[in-house]
């Protein structure tokens, strides 16, 4: 749609460090130079941005801009005609809704209704239609989570959940019933943060709306009290359960039925936070043994640390509650999941792999908001739990006092014990007539322009020395990654694996063909391609504007490779339009370099410029060329 084109301009231009030529746009959105000018035009006359025009192309005037969509007009007919289908009991009629948004029937029917299928299809609803009469047919749970999730994640471009719950139910007082039930968790004695406390008062709110239109659930909910057995705060859930029950009855009139009062205890109890000071009073060991078995396949395939008690605790929890809220069917929005996953691809494929087992396991679904909770817990451990890199080579230059510079050594011996060798330690006079040979200088005095990496130091070392060592050796440990990395990519371009310009219908008949190319080619096995495509079903692969990387979640290639398709023209990839297709293939040995390979990857397509440039190369040359 027009409203998205524009917003993958302006995000394109929100990323970009340079200014964005008007043929770089058209190429990256598929359209015309001319529509880019129009888009630009329109963007500036409706004040949802500022857009600057030089020599070098467009650029946003701010650059810190954050990107909110807009609705449409065509989105905000959607949004009302799926208002009218949550709200009425007979159905909707196609005339009546013409004339009630001065379009004609055959716009309803052949453009709205479409839509709006797709929509609710994701939620197991359906439109059904008898002659010009629609019906929104499906569980009540599913129609609360449809509600719950467009809220949560602003759906339509209103700006918070407050204008999209306005905007679907107009009859009813949304800030006067939020303030209200906002007061009764206020005064509850349960610790709930921010995002918790957002997440059940819109979860509460719904209940009550669908309660007051008199849709309340057919399904037997799971026992609420069995999840509250061993919760230390359990006699605070139940009061405050009873208490906006109370209130539902007194100020509305509303009468709440058992099963959406298990509900509220399922929400309050999975909300709020729960001290706990022995995990086995909630989480039995076998549970806690299962997840210590499925972390160590993750360990396996993807070479990390082993994970240490601290982090199988606290994360055996976070699980534990990940179940009870998918036996309960109970969402909880993750507002920065999509980001994470695109700044922190590795790490959230990761997360997808675990689910997958966790899930098989233990029978349940994960959304991918829930993924990106599981990424959370990967991400913050691998960044406190690196693996040791090999030892950088130092040389150390001191003044000739023989007590000074043998405290000095020692304590950088210590303190870097895991990381530096200290291969030399010499006055000015010997570095002066022969310069060391390693990957780092640390002196106590200024030295003349040198080729080395340096870092200057005082005789006792500093807070401020030692922060700057560490950056330092942290930029000389990327500096390898990505050679190593780089040297391994080369290796994984083959030119009959090359492909320009091909046309599928979906993203599974994309994947199929270039697992084809791949199997033909000795690369993988017909199980890799169906491996693939599950992966795929678990969460899409789309992972910056332009590009998709389909992989594999269980197997292993044959021989690592990447699979290349790049159109001129987008093609459309799980509700995405994209331009490259990667699919990845890595061999078992070769595992230890998917993460540093897979960052690599993503975040040569991140900047519009880089990726500019890979969308003018034409042949499996250029594009290597500019990969390397």
């Amino acid at each position: 749609m027009k409203a998205d084109k524009k917003n993958a301009l302006l995000r394109i231009l929100s990323r970009s460090e340079e200014g964005c030529r008007t043929s770089m746009l058209a190429n990256m959105l598929g359209i015309s130079e001319r529509t880019v000018r129009n888009y630009v035009r329109e963007i500036n006359e409706d004040g949802q941005a500022v857009i600057l025009s030089s020599r070098d192309g467009y650029r946003l005037k701010d650059s810190n801009y954050n990107l909110t969509e807009t609705p449409t007009e065509n989105e905000a007919r959607v949004w009302r005609v799926l208002s009218d289908l949550l709200t009425s009991k007979v159905g909707i009629n196609a005339f009546d809704e013409a004339d009630e948004l001065y379009v004609s029937a055959s716009t309803i029917t052949n453009t709205i209704i479409p839509q709006i299928k797709s929509l609710v299809r994701e939620y197991s609803l359906r439109v059904e239609s008898q002659k010009y009469q629609f019906f929104l047919r499906g569980s009540e749970l599913n129609k609360r989570r449809l509600i719950g999730n467009i809220a949560n994640n602003n759906s339509y471009g209103f700006f918070n959940t407050r204008d999209a719950l306005e905007q679907l139910f107009p009859n009813q007082d949304i800030p006067g019933i939020m303030q209200k039930l906002y007061g009764l968790c206020q005064e509850a004695k349960l610790y709930l943060n921010d995002f918790a406390m957002n997440n059940l008062l819109i979860h509460l709110l719904v209940i009550l709306i669908r309660l007051g239109s008199k849709d309340d659930l057919e399904e037997k909910a799971a026992p609420a009290l069995e999840l509250l057995a061993n919760l230390q705060n359990r006699d605070q859930i139940v009061d405050l359960a009873n208490r906006i029950a109370e209130t539902f009855a007194r100020d509305y009139g509303i009468r709440i039925p058992e099963r959406d009062y298990q509900q509220i205890l399922a929400l309050i109890a999975l909300s709020a936070e729960h001290d706990l000071t022995d995990i086995q009073a909630l989480v039995s060991q076998d549970f806690i043994d299962d997840v210590v078995k499925l972390l160590d396949r993750v360990s396996l395939r993807y070479c990390t640390p082993e994970f240490n008690n601290e982090f199988v605790q606290q994360f055996s929890l976070h699980m534990y509650y990940a179940q009870r809220r998918c036996a309960f069917r109970i969402s909880y929005p993750n507002p920065i999941g999509a980001q994470f996953k695109r700044d922190y691809a590795p790490v959230y494929d990761m997360a997808v792999f675990f689910a997958h087992l966790f899930a098989q396991r233990f029978h349940v679904e994960f959304n991918e908001d829930e993924i990106a909770f599981i990424a959370f817990h990967f991400g913050s451990f691998l960044k406190s739990n690196k693996q040791n890199q090999s030892y950088i080579s130092c040389a150390v230059i001191v003044e000739s006092y023989h007590t000074i510079s043998k405290r000095l050594v020692d304590e950088l011996s210590t303190t870097f014990s895991d990381r530096i060798l200290v291969t030399e330690v010499l006055d000015m006079n010997r570095y002066l007539r022969r310069p060391p040979e390693c990957d780092l200088v640390i002196t106590t005095l200024p030295l003349p322009d040198s080729a080395l990496r340096t870092v200057q130091v005082n005789p006792i070392l500093t807070k401020q020395n030692l922060a700057h060592l560490r950056e330092e050796l942290d930029d000389i440990d990327t500096e390898r990654e990505h050679a190593q990395t780089r040297d391994f990519l080369r290796q994984m371009f083959h030119k009959e694996l090359y492909f320009r310009n091909i046309e599928e219908k979906s993203a599974e008949e994309y994947i199929r063909f270039l697992g084809g190319r791949c199997l033909e080619n000795g690369y993988v096995t017909g199980e890799f391609i169906e491996d693939v495509l599950r992966r795929e079903s678990l969460s899409s692969t789309v992972f910056t504007d332009v590009l998709a990387v389909p992989h594999a979640i269980s197997c292993y290639a044959e021989r690592s490779f990447i699979c290349v398709v790049h159109n001129d023209t987008p093609l459309s990839w799980s509700g995405r339009m994209i331009h490259f297709i990667l699919l990845v293939g890595i061999s078992e040995q070769d595992m230890k370099h998917f993460k540093a390979a897979f960052d690599l990857v993503i975040e040569l397509f991140s900047s519009p410029e880089r990726t500019m440039e890979l969308l003018k190369t034409d042949s499996f040359e250029e594009f290597c060329s500019h990969m390397k």
